[in-house]
C-alpha cells in the first residue's frame, strides 16, 4: 500500500509538471557556490572551474526528482570575456529532460573593483517519456501522456545580467528560459515560441573578499611574517526569489559563516518550503558541499529527506580580467623644481600637507629607485626614458642619494594614483611616495 501512494504521490506531481509546462528549470541547493547554475553572466571567474552536482530529492517517494549536473566555466584570461558550458539531466517520475548549452559572457568595469557582467547561453533540450513505467494504473490514452510517447528536441536558451560590487554586493538577475517549453510529436524547432519572462531569477547576496596581508605565522620556535592569502569574509547572505507565471513562486534566505578558511556551514529557508542545512570544505583546488533538507518536508512523513552533493575544482592559474590602462602621468613631460627636501617612505594624512607654517610649499615625488653612486642612478634615467618615461633624478642632501623619480606633482592624489597604476599596468612594481619640501 505504501508503495502505491508513493507511485501515485509521484505520478500527481510528474502530471501537474506536464499540465502546467513545467517546474521547467531544476532547483539547485549548491547555488551559492555555483551562481553559474542559475546565471550566465556568473561564466567570468577568476580561475578555471569544473563543478558537478547531484540531487536526490524526496528518498523513499518513487518517482522523486533526481538531478545531475556538469558545468565548465572561466574567464578568458586578459580579457573581459568568459564561456562556460552545461550538461544536466532531470528525472521526475516518467519524465525525464536532458540539456546542453555553451555560454558567453562579457564584464565591463566601472571604477577600481565594480564590474557589469551580461552573459548568453544557448543551446538544445530534449524531453523522453520511459515507457516502462506507465502501468495499467495510468491510461495511455489520456491527452497529458499521449503527446510525450516520443522524444521532441528543442531549442534553449537563457540570459542573465549581474552588478557585482567593491563592496561585496552582488545583484543578479536571470531569465533561465527564453524559449517555452513544447510537448509533441511534430517539430519542436518549427513549434517554438518566445516567453523570457515566464520564468525569473532574482538574486542578492553578500561576499566579500579579505584582502591579503602580513601576518605572523609560527612553525616550531620560529616565527615568521608571511603574507596571507586573500580569503572570504567570515559571513555571506544570499536571498534569491524565483519567479513562475505558473503559481509556483519561491523565496529563499540563506546564511553561510565560513568557521575556517577550509571549513563551512550554513542553513537556508524556503518560502514556504522549509529549512535546508548546508556544510562543506575547501582548499585553493577543490570544494565539496553537501546539503539536506528534512523529510517532515513538505508535510510530515512525506519522505526521508533530500540530498545534494557538489564537487567543484579549480584547475590552472589566476586570471586577469582586462581593464583600461589609464593614461599615466609619468610619461608627460614636467618641469623640474629647485627644492630642499626631506624623505619619507609614506604619510598619514598626504591631501592635507599643502604647505608649511614658513609658507613652504609640498612637492611629492613618485620615486622608482635610489643609488648612493650618481652614474649608476644617470644610467637608470636614461633606461627610464627609453622606455617613455619622465625619469629625473633628484640628490637628497641629508642622506646623500640619489632618487630616480617619474612624475613630481603637488597633488599627494595624483601622486598615489600614479603609484597604483603603475604597480598595476606597468614593471615599475617598486614605485614609492618621497615628499619634499619646496622653498619660496
Amino acid at each position: 500500500m505504501r508503495y502505491f501512494l508513493n507511485y501515485i504521490i509521484a505520478l500527481l506531481l510528474t502530471v501537474c509538471c506536464l499540465s502546467v509546462q513545467a517546474q521547467n528549470y531544476p532547483v539547485y541547493n549548491s547555488f551559492y557556490i555555483n551562481p553559474f547554475l542559475y546565471n550566465p553572466a556568473e561564466a567570468i571567474t577568476q580561475q578555471t572551474q569544473v563543478f558537478a552536482v547531484h540531487r536526490q530529492q524526496w528518498m523513499n517517494v518513487e518517482g522523486a526528482p533526481t538531478l545531475s549536473a556538469l558545468s565548465f566555466n572561466t574567464l578568458l584570461n586578459e580579457t573581459r570575456a568568459g564561456i562556460g558550458a552545461k550538461f544536466s539531466n532531470y528525472s521526475r517520475g516518467i519524465l525525464t529532460t536532458s540539456d546542453i548549452s555553451l555560454t558567453y559572457a562579457y564584464g565591463i568595469p566601472f571604477g577600481k573593483q565594480n564590474w557589469f557582467f551580461f552573459g548568453l547561453s544557448g543551446g538544445i533540450i530534449s524531453n523522453q517519456i520511459d515507457l516502462e513505467k506507465i502501468t495499467s494504473n495510468i491510461n495511455p490514452d489520456d491527452p497529458a501522456i499521449n503527446n510525450y510517447l516520443e522524444n521532441n528536441l528543442q531549442p534553449a536558451a537563457n540570459a542573465g545580467i549581474l552588478f557585482r560590487m567593491e563592496s561585496g554586493l552582488n545583484l543578479g538577475i536571470s531569465l533561465p528560459q527564453l524559449f517555452t517549453p513544447a510537448y509533441n510529436l511534430e517539430s519542436s524547432f518549427a513549434n517554438t515560441s518566445v516567453s523570457p519572462a515566464d520564468n525569473i531569477f532574482v538574486t542578492l547576496y553578500y561576499r566579500r573578499k579579505l584582502e591579503s596581508r602580513v601576518v605572523s605565522r609560527r612553525k616550531g620556535h620560529i616565527q615568521r611574517r608571511v603574507m596571507r592569502d586573500e580569503a572570504i569574509a567570515p559571513l555571506e547572505l544570499y536571498a534569491n526569489y524565483k519567479y513562475s507565471k505558473f503559481g509556483n513562486s519561491q523565496a529563499e534566505f540563506l546564511v553561510k559563516l565560513n568557521l575556517a578558511n577550509h571549513f563551512w556551514v550554513g542553513a537556508s529557508y524556503k518560502l514556504p518550503y522549509g529549512f535546508t542545512g548546508n556544510l562543506g570544505i575547501t582548499t585553493p583546488r577543490f570544494m565539496l558541499g553537501y546539503s539536506y533538507e528534512p523529510g517532515n518536508q513538505p508535510e510530515e512523513g512525506f519522505s526521508q529527506g533530500t540530498h545534494e552533493i557538489a564537487l567543484g575544482l579549480k584547475l590552472g592559474k589566476q586570471k586577469k580580467f582586462k581593464r583600461k590602462a589609464p593614461v599615466l602621468r609619468s610619461t608627460i613631460t614636467t618641469t623640474q623644481q629647485r627644492h630642499v627636501a626631506r624623505f619619507q617612505e609614506s604619510t598619514a594624512d598626504p591631501d592635507k600637507i599643502v604647505a608649511s607654517k614658513d609658507g613652504n610649499a609640498k612637492v611629492y615625488l613618485v620615486v622608482i629607485r635610489a643609488f648612493t653612486n650618481f652614474d649608476q642612478a644617470d644610467a637608470f634615467k636614461r633606461s627610464l626614458r627609453e622606455d617613455k618615461f619622465n625619469a629625473e633624478v633628484y640628490y637628497h642632501t641629508l642622506d646623500k642619494k640619489y632618487y630616480v623619480h617619474v612624475l613630481q606633482t603637488e597633488k599627494s592624489s595624483e601622486a598615489h594614483e600614479e603609484i597604483r597604476n603603475l604597480k598595476s599596468y606597468t614593471k615599475l612594481k617598486t614605485a614609492r611616495l618621497m615628499v619634499i619640501t619646496v622653498k619660496k
